[in-house]
């Protein structure tokens, strides 16, 4: 698609270069994410709970970023943000939605080597999680470009799972 193509974890598979492309690609995918949901008010809820998702791995991979030494700069996160903004707004829906579609697969490997290696079983469960929100993204998408949108069901549930409601999703921003 946009961030995740097979070059950038080709050869190393460490846990440090594994959570720091984790947090790379969900870091743009709050930039696609958000940007669409503006863009697509006809998708707002599920854009913006995919948005959400994003934003929650990244809080989610932190603390084992962290403790592996893997930092993602504020420029650098910044950068990322806007190549996902970019990237958006230079393409359809479903010019999107189909690179992401296409792109799951790399995703899901990334994400199943991250399980795999894991020294903990919460590093495990990291890397389950993260491809599970990977095919819940998928599905949703699959769905809205066959016309028969399921709202991102599986999006919201994913959330849900991890203690974020509907309601916390499409509150308005406080200024």
């Amino acid at each position: 698609m946009t961030y995740l193509e097979a070059h950038h974890f080709e050869g190393s598979r460490t846990e440090k270069f594994l959570l720091k492309v984790s947090m790379e690609g969900e870091i743009f995918g709050v930039g696609l994410f958000e940007t669409m949901a503006e863009m697509y008010p006809e998708h707002y809820e599920p854009l913006k709970a995919c948005a959400a998702m994003e934003q929650f791995n990244i809080d989610y991979c932190e603390s084992f970023a962290r403790d592996a030494g893997v930092h993602v700069s504020e420029k650098k996160a910044e950068k990322l943000r806007k190549m996902g903004e970019k990237y958006a707004r230079k393409h359809d829906f479903e010019g999107v939605a189909k690179d992401a579609i296409r792109e799951t697969p790399a995703a899901d490997l990334l994400y199943e080597h991250l399980a795999k290696g894991a020294r903990t079983p919460e590093l495990k469960t990291l890397g389950e999680d993260l491809y599970n929100h990977e095919n819940a993204l998928r599905d949703w998408l699959r769905s809205a470009l066959d016309g028969e949108s399921d709202g991102g069901a599986e999006v919201f549930a994913y959330l849900e799972r991890h203690g974020i409601t509907r309601q916390q999703v499409l509150a308005p921003r406080s200024a």
